[in-house]
């Protein structure tokens, strides 16, 4: 009995010691996910560059966390993040849609979004979303791009085709299994740059007075461990001062 009864009190100590170390690191538990972006966030040479990577670099330096960006398609980075607690993806837009499971860490780029077509096929070359809809369109999964054309009153499966990628879209495209691709025309270009191999022809887009810019976030899961959203914040408002996180936002 007595053994039994001190069997139990060293389990107790042990749970309870245990739980009290788990959450003393828990706020040091961050998990990176994103999909490759040809400007923001990248591998090249297995080393991961661009300006957002950047902005996330200074920020995991300001707090002292410790974690590598899991790069993966979007439909999955995004499932993760809205799922499991401590997630942290970049880069993403704030929409209605969005913007009660993330926490909203910081602005950390601007895009548009526009009908991007192959010059060479001038029947494409189209001039308003009426003239887009006649023709077959394609956009990345789970993407915001996806929910503006389908809010437009694009059909997926008649008129809409969703990509699992950028890279995949984009090979659509110039092959002309496609005749347009919603995205961001520079990232777009920017890809293209850096693949030789997809500089097979030119690209144009349709070009709008006053186009609209979107905003692009580091956002966390809404579950989040307080303390380290606080710590996220935190050093996202010093950051977002300095001369050096303008130049990358502007780039």
């Amino acid at each position: 009995m007595v053994v039994a009864l001190l069997r139990l009190v060293l389990c107790l100590v042990y749970l309870s010691v245990s739980f009290s170390l788990y959450g003393k690191t828990a706020v040091n538990v961050l998990r990176i996910v994103a999909t490759e972006h040809p400007l923001l966030h990248y591998k090249d040479k297995g080393k991961v560059k661009g300006t957002t990577a950047e902005i996330l670099s200074d920020l995991l330096a300001e707090t002292n966390l410790k974690a590598k960006i899991e790069f993966m398609p979007w439909a999955r980075a995004y499932y993760l993040a809205e799922n499991r607690p401590n997630t942290l993806i970049l880069s993403m837009a704030k929409t209605p849609e969005r913007i009660d499971k993330f926490y909203w860490i910081g602005v950390v780029s601007q895009f548009s979004r526009e009908y991007i077509f192959r010059k060479d096929k001038t029947k494409n070359h189209i001039n308003s979303d009426e003239e887009a809809k006649k023709r077959d369109v394609a956009v990345i999964r789970g993407t915001n791009s996806y929910n503006i054309l389908i809010n437009k009153g694009f059909i997926e499966g008649k008129n809409l085709y969703v990509a699992s990628s950028m890279r995949k879209a984009i090979k659509l495209l110039l092959k002309g299994r496609i005749d347009l691709f919603y995205h961001d025309p520079k990232a777009v270009q920017a890809f293209i740059d850096s693949n030789s191999s997809y500089a097979i022809y030119p690209i144009a887009y349709l070009k709008k007075n006053n186009q609209k810019q979107y905003k692009s976030y580091i956002a966390i899961n809404i579950h989040s461990s307080p303390e380290l959203i606080n710590k996220l914040k935190k050093a996202m408002d010093k950051i977002s001062k300095t001369e050096r996180y303008q130049q990358l936002l502007r780039h």
